[in-house]
């Protein structure tokens, strides 16, 4: 797939990533080279499958983002599990 953005080495949150719009946002930020951390109340596993198989890394995270209790715990996992936070 050619792009015309370039997020080679940028890592990426990417909440409601199980389904629908948030699996294509991943999708298309994995196409651009991100590195994902799928964040969700259900585990986002075919997404993570999908993206790695783009050539990315990717992470479950899982959260319930009802409130914002989880936030940083959100921030703090995705950067210890992927090295960073860039989207």
């Amino acid at each position: 797939m050619s792009t015309i953005f370039d997020l080679g080495g940028k890592v990426a949150i990417v909440t409601g990533a199980n389904t629908g719009i948030g699996q294509a946002i991943a999708l298309s930020l994995a196409a651009a080279g991100a590195d994902i951390a799928a964040v969700g109340r259900t585990p986002a596993e075919e997404t993570v499958e999908k993206v790695r198989a783009l050539g990315r890394e990717a992470e479950i995270v899982s959260a319930d983002l009802s409130s914002i209790e989880p936030v940083q715990r959100v921030v703090d996992e995705t950067i210890a599990k992927l090295g960073g936070l860039d989207i």
